[in-house]
């Protein structure tokens, strides 16, 4: 082959996504690892942003690439939606919520990404007294509750199921493990260990999507010594 366009995984999100290349936040380079020689994966996240925004900049970013070569998107969104109503600039209100992210869906799907290549992971619980502490050294009020974050991850499985798109719902899952609080690194934004853990409740989508794509370019030991050129030029 005389070049080669490498498929690619869009991470789009918010934090949760913006970070997942940290040494903590690192389940987008978990993702990347296990699709090596697969997939570019390309990280979208954007701090602090909720679906209202996104639903309006999915356009703008989907507009980067052929959508030919997007492998898959995952859509990770929630955790500034679901701040409490007194969090005017973050909070959107449920329904709202679940109608952005039905809608972000159908424009990546408009965009040619078929609806079976899109996630939506659900946001996390939060470690409601730690973050506490964190907006209090950086004079933030703390506008979080986990009973209202059980509705929008609710809401994130609500969307994809009717969406027709796949789903991870981290929050129902984490609730369950012990000492799940460390999980997160600050009471919000994800530990390793969190990383880890939805690394692993995203690995089986993640093989069921990207299972025909090769590997990209033939293993070392089936280079021809010889003719070393053959496998690279297509001739």
């Amino acid at each position: 082959m005389s070049s080669c366009t490498w498929p690619k995984v869009l991470l789009f999100g918010d934090s949760l996504t913006q970070y997942s290349f940290s040494a903590d936040g690192c389940w987008g380079s978990l993702l990347a690892n296990f699709l090596q020689r697969k997939c570019d994966v390309i990280n979208r996240g954007f701090s602090g942003y909720n679906t209202r925004w996104c639903n309006k900049m999915i356009p703008s970013i989907l507009s980067e690439f052929d959508a030919k070569n997007i492998s898959m998107v995952t859509v990770f969104l929630g955790a500034n939606d679901s701040n409490l109503p007194t969090n005017k600039q973050q909070h959107v209100p449920l329904e709202e919520f679940k109608q952005n992210l039905l809608e972000i869906v159908e424009k990546i799907q408009s965009h040619g990404v078929p609806r079976e290549k899109v996630v939506i992971i659900g946001p996390p619980a939060s470690n409601i007294s730690a973050w506490e502490k964190d907006c209090q050294i950086n004079g933030r009020e703390c506008t979080k509750s986990n009973t209202e974050t059980a509705k929008y991850a609710k809401a994130c499985v609500e969307a994809a199921k009717e969406s027709g798109c796949c789903s991870v719902d981290m929050y129902t899952e984490m609730v369950k493990e012990k000492d799940w609080e460390n999980m997160l690194n600050d009471g919000l934004h994800l530990s390793s260990r969190g990383c880890e853990y939805l690394f692993d409740l995203l690995k089986p989508v993640v093989t069921k999507i990207t299972a025909e794509l090769p590997m990209l370019y033939p293993d070392w030991k089936q280079v021809d010594t010889n003719n070393p050129e053959l496998p690279f030029n297509g001739k």
